[in-house]
């Protein structure tokens, strides 16, 4: 792997296979996320990569659809460059940084979507240890507070065994049950 592209592709495609299989009778099903539908997972993650993706200076906007948003971050992460400098909107982070938060939480709800609606759930192992990674380094207080848009983030890491592969020690330090 070179750089935030070649992790995302595969991250991308992953949503994308999962929420091409979204059916008329699971919109309503909860999810893994606290209080959310399937419904709401998807507005959530169509919203905040939109958004994300115009902080980090691709060509979306709020309201964009999924292969909107998906051409504008392919282009976008294809010239590292683009990531230079900081998201002064997300507390002036590196973009780098938001560029795999943003990675890392199209993963997990990835699993989130595939768990809700009982679509395969094997994450792509690059990513998998990307979001790993990079979880490890962000202050607990925003991992398990509010972001500096005012959302929540993650509830309480669950205990697991050290012997568990390293998507269910991802997912458990996400707060969630694989």
């Amino acid at each position: 792997m070179s750089g935030p592209i070649d992790i995302w592709r595969p991250v991308a495609d992953k949503w994308t296979d999962v929420y091409a299989r979204v059916g008329d009778a699971d919109w309503d099903t909860r999810t893994p996320c606290g209080e959310w539908t399937v419904r709401d997972l998807v507005e959530h993650n169509l919203d905040w990569q939109a958004t994300g993706g115009a902080m980090l200076g691709a060509a979306t906007k709020r309201g964009d659809d999924w292969e909107t948003i998906r051409e504008a971050y392919a282009s976008h992460l294809s010239d590292p460059s683009n990531l230079q400098g900081t998201a002064d909107e997300f507390a002036g982070i590196p973009r780098q940084e938001l560029a795999a938060f943003l990675i890392g939480d199209l993963l997990i709800h990835s699993w989130d979507l595939a768990r809700s609606i009982g679509a395969d759930e094997t994450l792509p192992p690059a990513g998998v240890e990307a979001t790993m990674a990079g979880l490890h380094h962000v202050p607990p207080e925003l991992l398990r507070g509010r972001n500096p848009l005012g959302q929540p983030m993650m509830g309480p890491a669950i205990d697991i065994s050290d012997d568990a592969n390293i998507q269910d020690r991802m997912l458990a330090f996400t707060g969630r049950r694989a």
